[in-house]
């Protein structure tokens, strides 16, 4: 009876033990997959556990199709739709640079310049090159998630929309929305005649873009064109977009303005 009891006592020490460590995990676990909380099934708890065992200040457990996989100072390629159980633990060792800044990551993976940065809903970061992709990454880990591909020239700008989907305008003259959440891409709109250069997102969702000599209103919902604002022929390109506090929009062009 003893036996049984002191069986039973280490049991639920050690369930207490998994949710403490768990509570931090499950905020990137629902962010991934969509989900509520953990299932609680055998095989995963095998995995989280031999995942917390490990001593390493950067890892990262996965689950997927029933094989658990331990990663240490590396970045799995794996397939988001089909994980079922993401676990990481991260203590960032910070590279001095000065007295007020440090580097927590390189992230190494486009093959070519980067022009633009956007940081989604969920806190992980986009990046657009001229290697004509986009990728996202995860902050948590510093490793890339997925590369959006689509896109036929460089990447100019990127920002994200009111409903989390991120925009990105390319030098191909295009403007594309996509799905953040699985990369899936949404919608192409042949948006300029000429390279799309700036993108900014209005306080009620309204997307506008900047191109030569000219900026353009969007609906994101269904990609139609509510306004075409053509600038003097002397300004050039529309190289940055923002939206002030009071809800208006300032430019700024190669003349100068």
């Amino acid at each position: 009876m003893k036996a049984i009891y002191n069986y039973f006592l280490i049991f639920i020490l050690t369930i207490i033990t998994f949710n403490c460590y768990c509570i931090p995990y499950q905020g990137y676990f629902k962010r991934y997959n969509e989900k509520n909380e953990f299932q609680w099934k055998s095989d995963k708890l095998k995995c989280a556990l031999k995942f917390l065992r490990t001593e390493n200040s950067l890892k990262m457990a996965i689950i997927e199709e029933r094989n658990c996989k331990i990663f240490i100072n590396a970045c799995p390629k794996f397939n988001i739709n089909r994980t079922n159980l993401i676990l990481i633990e991260n203590t960032i060792k910070n590279y001095k640079i000065n007295s007020n800044f440090t580097v927590g990551y390189n992230l190494t993976g486009h093959k070519d310049l980067i022009w633009s940065l956007a940081v989604l809903n969920n806190g992980d970061l986009a990046s657009g090159s001229k290697d004509n992709t986009i990728k996202i990454w995860n902050l948590d880990i510093g490793c890339e998630i997925m590369t959006l591909t689509g896109h036929t020239n460089l990447i100019r700008s990127l920002v994200v929309l009111k409903n989390g989907d991120l925009a990105s305008g390319s030098e191909d003259k295009t403007i594309k929305i996509w799905n953040t959440n699985n990369g899936d891409l949404k919608m192409t709109w042949n948006a300029h005649g000429d390279l799309v250069i700036s993108l900014a997102v209005f306080n009620n969702g309204d997307l506008i873009s900047g191109s030569r000599n000219e900026i353009k209103i969007w609906n994101p919902n269904d990609g139609s064109l509510k306004m075409t604002i053509s600038i003097n022929e002397s300004s050039g390109w529309v190289f940055s977009l923002a939206i002030l506090k009071n809800g208006d929009l300032a430019s700024g062009s190669g003349d100068g303005r």
